[in-house]
């Protein structure tokens, strides 16, 4: 279009509306290009959902979120050693004694401390069937699933108590701060202090 001798752009001519509607719709393609775009990130991220619709594909993702979530609490739960000294006994009650309990310990990690933990529970009447250990920044998390040596006799709160007993017994032996002889040299202290 030409006015006064001077090109103007189709744009110009248009009437506000015009210029509105059509900017609208430059939006509206502008996000449904960025929905989409996070939709095929989704489905890269989902085992099986290339060829998933978006409402199957939304759906999938929040049960998958929800599963993570769930895995997350458990670790974080079970598995990552605290701040503080900890042990703990539960177990499942079994027709005519017996049985397995799962005992956890929370403590300063220490050379020999699961052979530590072995006699405790050997002195308990258990046996341990599995252990987990986790071990960050000094501190350890030992998750130990034990089975009930002692028979009919020896059950239920008895066993659990006596087994907490005999792991909190580790930690007694050394108690806060001796842990401390067993800590790896920083690498300042090696060297020397430096002084600014």
């Amino acid at each position: 279009m030409e006015r006064d001798g001077a090109v103007l752009p189709a744009t110009a001519s248009c009437s506000p509306a015009t210029r509105s509607c059509r900017s609208h719709s430059e939006a509206e393609r502008k996000r449904r290009q960025r929905i989409n775009g996070h939709l095929a990130t989704l489905r890269s991220l989902l085992p099986a959902a290339a060829r998933m619709d978006k409402a199957t594909l939304l759906g999938e993702v929040v049960r998958h979120v929800r599963e993570l979530r769930v895995r997350a609490d458990d670790v974080s739960n079970s598995a990552v050693p605290g701040e503080g000294d900890d042990v703990g006994v539960e177990g499942e009650e079994a027709e005519g004694g017996g049985g397995r309990v799962r005992a956890w310990v929370c403590c300063a990690d220490r050379p020999g401390l699961m052979s530590e933990l072995s006699r405790a529970v050997g002195s308990a009447r258990a046996r341990a069937v599995r252990a987990e250990m986790t071990t960050i920044g000094g501190r350890t998390r030992s998750v130990l699933e034990l089975e009930l040596l002692g028979g009919p006799a020896f059950a239920g709160v008895e066993a659990r108590t006596a087994i907490q007993t005999a792991l909190r017994e580790v930690l007694l032996t050394h108690g806060p701060g001796s842990a401390d002889r067993f800590k790896r040299q920083r690498m300042s202290s090696l060297f020397g202090t430096a002084t600014l």
